[in-house]
């Protein structure tokens, strides 16, 4: 929706997602009203508000364990935090505010910083553009650039005369529709700051106009003064090309030619060479600057994703100031006015390409082509179609119920019963039954929307009786599969077989798969959407624009005349967009606020204004609120350490400070898998083709814990401890064997990794990273405790609410369902407590979470609210606290009153550890005092009142320390400390895992410095004395399984003495614990020391 502000001389733009267009229309006119308030065309509203409506979410009544609560109060008194008081006359129908803004801690202001421009310097002696840094040795360190040209022509001359392959490659090269315009290009770029080529698809374009400048060069003598940089929209295409280019080139990729992707780079050379890379690559390398770049290439222009847009302000800032930058961009599909306009005096080219023409059929067409007839409806097909009723108001029209009388009334009748987007795969078999009998070779490519649908339907045709023979080879291309994997549907096959190749739109452009004849299209994509208002980010499965359905035809007509099968009717195709709609009008903008701040590039607002299509003001604003309110920019939009922190994180900025917190408790590792999965959308299940639910096996790796969350991490351990121990082939059986996802846990792998990397170069203990597992084997564990706790940091706002069976509330106010790959998705379920975080919102025929874990209140009113009232319901002390104005709780008005002010607290640790990270090893006592009660809260034991919390007392000792070793098992690391011998030593933090078999060995005790503790085996012992922070003891000895000593030898596990000999090293029931041993006291010998276990709490 648009509308013309004539006082402000522009048009604000608004788009908005609903269930039907009557609530998407109001959903953008409000997004039209919130602009002109930002931009000063309206005035404050003075009215009375209108409130949410809460009474479909159900009073939870909150009691908080007595000793808890002592146990807080405590700390808030010793940290000086203020507790509000019960106001002495508050009428019934007054809200009071519970949440105040108080900073025990804060990072305080930087100044205002002048606006800047990405650095940028043609080639110069000694410096390597693609690292950005001096080259330190070789000749090229010392040469000038006269030397290393001369040295570049002279190579190329002796290859050309000396390899007789080489001169083949470019006469085929020559072939190509892209070589007669060679003279015009190099003519245009040498002129032109700006060169804008549309190149018909399969016209050589990518590959050739890279090579075209280089060779130009190198020709010329001078290749030393040419870098180029060529960016690409994904990593498959980056590292294909680069590949292909050095084969043409008679090369190894990393000579003239290289990639740098996310988890895998090759550089080329430092001169005279060409880099791909993904736009978002580039993006995060602005930090270092262009210098030594002499060309940029934007390839695929027409995708407009959200960093390209990005990419296109700061070119175009850095054309203006450096008239030496060359900049080309090239698309099959650009709209050539609109960046003419953008970019000025630009030089425009067009190149025809040499394709072959396509038959294109509709969803009509192939119905009545093969007579196909929709198979009946079953009672759960039934179901689940009264389901999405129930569940939503969504209206979109069906345009398959305007088919044409022309077509015969079967076909009216079967396109009638067939619902839009849910294409049956009886039809895409009856469709390859065709393919196959009209005799003509050639692979067949198969446009879907997402890797979910593409491992059902890839089961679907393994399972087939024909397709699943050895005459046919099924082949998925996606993002998330390996790059082996990827590279299979780029091969030939053998004669007799023909190549079935699963894709998303990553086919769509930049790769071309040569064989290909037949296209089936799902005219469908994923697409993410924001709604800035509530800050609310969904995913939907909508429809593909015309532009991507002429792309993916046009992937059918490259080596002989071929077909297209786009299954929508004609209807929904006059419906479609022309362009689809630019991903910066669409998604959240936090990462890229923080990226702008990181560059130094001014105001936000005023960089985002520049762009080809700036985003709405209002999705701006809430981006910078949004920072400002996690303290990731202060009070004059300058990033504090926090946003510093966050910027450099690849990952949403609410659960990059989720990695952060976690790193405090030493669960960053698993917190890396956990927010890796967030923000990838991995799925680590896959499910059955006959099943839209998980099994009882994968739902068992949820542990007891309803969270999907924490079964994923679950299973990633498990395929971790596979792969380690038996290697990738036994992983991938394994993940076949449970119904794993092995490509998506690879790259949760890869993505966890470089978080990791991430903060430990920014300076946080590489032990409060570690990646020793969480055990799961527990009866309860209090590090899941804490991780939920923590995803409600990280996934806010990204609450509902459990009202009956899959039905869930959000806080739109509006139901959804729970996802069917959800774990939590069971018949009859009963949940603990109603509340949910989830990932995303799913919109198909109805809205659904994925993604969920079940949070209780106390997690919800320390990490996941913005606003708390309570109001007073005459009965004693109690009330009710209403959260974010639509989640009510009956409680005590200073219980709520302490949790709340027990947020300062939290805020004042993260702070602590963002200006330090390395005091994340060594916590001060306050902070440890502050971690204890956070422990406590995030129990299930805090909201019982009548526990007894005798074992709590556990919760006063240190974090755990985790230290992972070679044999895959959780080790707890600490230090023992000497003095004149073992006798008078101490050891501290001492921690019990999992971890058994270890071979013995011996050590003098004045070699033992630091000590690893496994499982010790003896069973059932219990100790008179709860509290683990000083129980002493004076020797070790026995079968101490799993201990391992670090000293001057590097060997050892038994301690000298005589304490525990007569019975061996003690189990305490598997649950592992952490405490102090001092000298002060002695355990006698033969006496037996016992713990009472409690939920398995580990350190």
């Amino acid at each position: 929706m648009t509308v013309l502000a004539k006082n402000l001389r522009k048009t604000l733009y608004a788009r908005e997602a609903g269930s039907n267009k009557q609530l998407a229309s109001r959903a953008c006119c409000l997004s039209l009203v919130r602009q002109l308030f930002h931009a000063g065309e309206l005035e404050a509203y003075t009215g009375e508000r209108r409130k949410k409506k809460h009474s479909e979410v159900a009073v939870h009544d909150v009691n908080l364990n007595s000793k808890v609560e002592e146990n807080l109060t405590d700390v808030l008194e010793n940290l000086g935090l203020p507790v509000n008081l019960k106001p002495s006359s508050l009428p019934p129908d007054q809200a009071y505010n519970m949440i105040t803004n108080y900073n025990l801690v804060d990072f305080g202001d930087a100044p205002k910083q002048q606006p800047q421009l990405v650095a940028w310097c043609p080639p110069l002696p000694n410096w390597n553009p693609w690292t950005a840094c001096n080259i330190d040795e070789g000749p090229e360190a010392t040469q000038p650039l006269p030397h290393i040209s001369a040295n570049l022509a002279d190579e190329r001359l002796r290859r050309l005369d000396s390899d007789p392959q080489l001169r083949s490659l470019m006469d085929e090269r020559a072939q190509l529709p892209v070589n007669p315009y060679r003279a015009s290009i190099l003519e245009a770029v040498r002129r032109n700051k700006v060169t804008i080529i549309r190149g018909e698809t399969g016209c050589g374009k990518t590959t050739q106009i890279p090579q075209f400048i280089l060779d130009s060069y190198l020709e010329s003598g001078i290749g030393a003064e040419c870098s180029i940089l060529v960016t690409q929209p994904r990593r498959i295409s980056a590292i294909s090309l680069a590949e292909r280019i050095a084969y043409e080139r008679g090369e190894t990729v990393g000579t003239s030619v290289g990639y740098c992707v996310r988890f895998e780079t090759v550089y080329p050379r430092p001169y005279g060479s060409i880099l791909f890379c993904t736009v978002g690559t580039m993006a995060r390398k602005m930090e270092g600057g262009l210098r030594g770049v002499s060309h940029v290439i934007v390839d695929e222009i027409h995708e407009r994703d959200v960093n390209t847009d990005f990419m296109l302000i700061l070119l175009r800032e850095m054309i203006r100031a450096n008239r030496n930058l060359r900049l080309v961009l090239m698309s099959a599909t650009i709209d050539i006015t609109m960046f003419s306009e953008y970019f000025g005096d630009c030089m425009v080219l067009d190149i025809e390409g040499r394709t072959h023409p396509v038959e294109y059929y509709f969803l009509e067409d192939c119905v009545k082509m093969v007579n196909f007839v929709p198979p009946p409806a079953d009672e759960k097909k039934r179901k689940h179609r009264q389901e999405l009723e129930n569940a939503t108001d969504y209206a979109e029209e069906n345009c398959n119920l305007k088919c044409d009388p022309i077509y015969g009334e079967a076909v009216v009748r079967s396109m009638g019963e067939m619902i839009e987007k849910e294409v049956p795969f009886e039809l895409v078999g009856a469709l390859l039954d065709k393919i196959i009998g009209m005799n003509i070779p050639g692979a067949v490519l198969i446009f879907l929307p997402g890797w979910n649908i593409i491992s059902l339907l890839r089961k679907y045709l393994q399972s087939h009786s024909r397709y699943g023979s050895p005459s046919y080879v099924i082949l998925p291309l996606h993002s998330q599969i390996p790059r082996e994997d990827q590279r299979l549907v780029f091969r030939s096959t053998p004669s007799g077989v023909r190549k079935i190749v699963l894709a998303t739109n990553i086919a769509e452009s930049s790769i071309t798969i040569n064989d290909v004849v037949f296209v089936i299209d799902f005219c469908l994509s994923r697409t993410k959407l924001f709604t800035a208002r509530n800050n609310l980010t969904s995913y939907s499965t909508s429809w593909a624009s015309k532009t991507n359905l002429e792309q993916r035809r046009g992937r059918a007509g490259r080596v002989r005349p071929g077909f297209a099968f786009h299954l929508c009717s004609r209807a929904r195709f006059d419906r479609l967009e022309q362009h689809a709609t630019p991903e910066i009008l669409r998604t959240p903008l936090h990462e890229l606020a923080l990226l702008i701040k990181l560059l130094r590039l001014g105001s936000v607002r005023d960089f985002l204004m520049k762009a080809l299509q700036p985003p709405p003001l209002d999705a701006v604003i809430e981006a910078e609120h949004t920072l400002k309110e996690m303290k990731a920019l202060d009070k004059n939009d300058e990033l504090t350490p926090l946003g510093f922190i966050l910027a450099r994180l690849p990952i949403e900025p609410r659960l990059g400070k989720m990695l952060i917190f976690a790193c405090v408790f030493n669960l960053g590792g698993a917190a890396a898998v956990l927010t890796s999965t967030a923000s990838l959308g991995c799925d680590p299940f896959l499910l059955p083709p006959d099943h839209r639910r998980l099994t009882n096996q994968q739902r068992s790796f949820a542990a007891g814990y309803s969270s999907d969350h924490l079964a994923g991490l679950n299973v990633f351990q498990e395929w971790t401890t596979e792969r380690t121990r038996r290697g990738d082939e036994s992983a991938d059986l394994f993940c076949d064997q449970h119904g794993f996802n092995s490509s998506a846990l690879r790259v949760i792998d890869d993505a966890a990794n470089q978080l990791r990397a991430i903060l430990i170069n920014l300076g946080f203990p590489e032990e409060s990273l570690s990646d020793a597992p969480v055990n799961f084997n527990l009866k309860h564990n209090i590090d899941c405790d804490i991780l939920s706790t923590l995803l409600v940091s990280g996934l806010y706002p990204n609450i509902c609410f459990h009202s009956d069976k899959r039905k869930l509330l959000t806080t739109e106010g509006t139901l959804a369902l729970i996802h069917k790959s959800s774990v939590n998705c069971m018949k009859d379920i009963k949940f603990t407590h109603p509340f949910f975080v989830f990932d995303e919102k799913i919109r198909t025929q109805a809205v659904s979470c994925k993604g969920l874990t079940m949070v209780n209140p106390i997690q919800l009113m320390l990490f996941g609210c913005r606003s708390a009232i309570w109001k007073s319901d005459d009965s004693n002390d109690k009330g009710i606290v209403v959260i974010d104005d639509w989640i009510p709780f009956r409680m005590s008005f200073m219980t709520a009153a302490r949790i709340f002010a027990f947020r300062p607290a939290l805020e004042a640790l993260l702070v602590r550890t963002c200006l330090r990270p390395e005091g994340v090893a060594d916590l001060r006592e306050e902070d440890q005092h502050v971690i204890n009660v956070l422990r406590q809260l995030c129990s299930p034991e805090a909201l019982k009142p009548n526990a007894s919390f005798d074992e709590a007392n556990n919760f006063d000792s240190p974090p755990r320390k985790r230290f992972a070793t070679s044999g895959n098992c959780p080790l707890l690391s600490g230090r023992s400390h000497r003095n004149k011998g073992y006798e008078n030593s101490y050891s501290e933090k001492q921690g019990f895992g999992r971890y058994t078999n270890c071979p013995n060995r011996s050590t003098d005790s004045e070699q033992v410095h630091d000590i690893q503790c496994g499982l010790w085996q003896d069973p059932q012992p219990q100790f008179s004395n709860p509290r683990y922070d000083q129980v002493p003891v004076n020797r070790f000895s026995g079968n101490y399984m799993g201990a391992r000593s670090f000293g001057p030898s590097g060997v050892g596990n038994n301690f000298n003495g005589s304490s525990w000999n007569s019975y061996g090293a003690p189990t305490f029931g598997g649950y592992p614990y952490q405490q102090q041993f001092t000298n002060d006291r002695f355990v006698q010998p033969n006496q037996r020391p016992s713990i009472r276990p409690h939920w398995g709490v580990r350190y």
